[in-house]
């Protein structure tokens, strides 16, 4: 089956933030950072079954999943599928309070 793929724009926010944060330091990895994310959004969109559920106890936020991106495993892309359509709903490094996030995020 073929899912259409959408980016929730706060996705996108911390795909850019991450990025400046890394460019800091090392610009070739921040931009190598763009390309991992974008081939990781292509596997979630391939095989989005693959990546496990993002287990929390609120019944709103039952159906995330969670992958790592490529080559950065700190960051994490937290997304559902939703009829034909995957949803990015956020990346985040792992160190945050992502429950938290994910509940201002969804709720």
């Amino acid at each position: 089956m073929k899912f259409a793929l959408t980016i929730f724009p706060a996705a996108e926010a911390d795909v850019d933030a991450a990025a400046r944060f890394i460019a800091q330091d090392n610009l070739p990895a921040a931009l190598r950072f763009y390309d991992c994310v974008d081939a990781t959004f292509t596997q979630i969109r391939d095989y989005p079954m693959r990546s496990p559920r993002y287990e929390l106890e609120e019944p709103r936020l039952a159906h995330l999943r969670k992958r790592s991106v490529m080559k950065f495993p700190n960051y994490l892309t937290f997304y559902r599928i939703e009829e034909r359509e995957i949803q990015i709903i956020r990346v985040l490094h792992g160190a945050r309070d992502i429950p938290a996030i994910l509940w201002d995020e969804l709720t």
